[in-house]
């Protein structure tokens, strides 16, 4: 009976990854970059691009496409390379490693602090450089910051340390930061616009979307090995893609039946159902063997 209920799952499991790498709002460089993050880098960090091809290609993505996409992440400054022989080894770069870094503390940790009421002002706009103004504000757009006047980023709470790390990590002068608070917040979230700019609504859908595509595979049981790893990777990155668009906005200030805590913990309970098998098979098919300490404390 379990070798049934195995092969059941393993089919559908297949048959759902089969319809994400076909799906048009995913793309073989996004799932390279959850790979790498979620699977390779709690194992060391580096791995065999045939091994990483290989990982990724039951997704139904082809091998030239899989290595133009890891050569343009390279070229991008993601990835730097070691060549032994005719085989080549992928490892994160220092800036690739400063991205994961920001991004892992959002995907696997849920939503902001306790809310002292304080919000962090950032001024983009005292930048004389304006294209490096843009990519500023780009990347603090994943850190949760919206902008409320031309120039001006802001999102709750203290964050004067994530901004010195962008401008830090982009190489320009760390744009003038200030803590503010606002007797009337409704006020100021009405005359800024910065919830209709944070995109609550349409966060609010990706997360239900979320749910709906994954709750049919919590509580399931065993998971095999193959199997659960191309379930983990098809959760991982669709939480990435709405946790990175998620203005982690205070409880004070999200809506009532906030669709977020309940995908959070989907995500993780899958997660710990299949990170032991996930482990058994990155170590068989990629020769990576994962850190359990850095998968313990994911959605902990």
């Amino acid at each position: 009976m379990l070798s049934i209920v195995y092969h059941v799952l393993v089919l559908e499991i297949v048959k759902t990854a089969v319809a994400f790498g076909a799906r048009p709002d995913i793309s073989a460089r996004s799932v390279v970059v959850t790979v790498f993050g979620d699977s390779v880098r709690p194992a060391g960090g580096s791995i065999w691009l045939s091994d990483l091809i290989g990982l990724i290609r039951p997704f139904g993505f082809s091998d030239r496409l899989l290595r133009t996409s890891i050569t343009r992440l390279t070229h991008e400054g993601w990835f730097a390379t070691e060549r032994v022989g005719r085989q080549s080894r992928y490892r994160l770069t220092s800036f690739g490693e400063t991205e994961f870094d920001a991004a892992e503390s959002r995907i696997y940790r849920q939503g902001a602090a306790d809310w002292t009421g304080d919000w962090t002002l950032v001024f983009t706009g005292l930048i004389e450089d304006r294209e490096a103004a843009a990519l500023v504000d780009k990347h603090l757009s994943s850190h949760g910051f919206r902008s409320i006047a031309p120039g001006v980023t802001a999102t709750p709470g203290s964050h004067r340390s994530s901004v010195d790390e962008v401008a830090d990590q982009l190489g320009v002068r760390s744009p003038v930061t200030a803590l503010s608070r606002f007797e009337d917040v409704d006020a100021f979230l009405g005359s800024s616009g910065f919830v209709d700019r944070a995109g609550l609504p349409d966060v609010s859908r990706a997360y239900s979307e979320f749910i709906d595509r994954y709750e049919t595979f919590d509580s399931k049981g065993p998971t095999p090995p193959e199997a659960a790893f191309l379930l983990q990777t098809m959760v991982v990155h669709d939480l990435r893609r709405t946790r990175l668009a998620d203005p982690d906005l205070p409880a004070e200030l999200l809506p009532e039946r906030w669709a977020g805590a309940k995908a959070f913990e989907l995500a993780g309970s899958i997660y710990r159902t299949t990170s032991g098998p996930t482990g058994d098979w990155l170590a068989h098919d990629a020769d990576l063997v994962v850190d359990p300490t850095v998968l313990e404390a994911r959605f902990a």
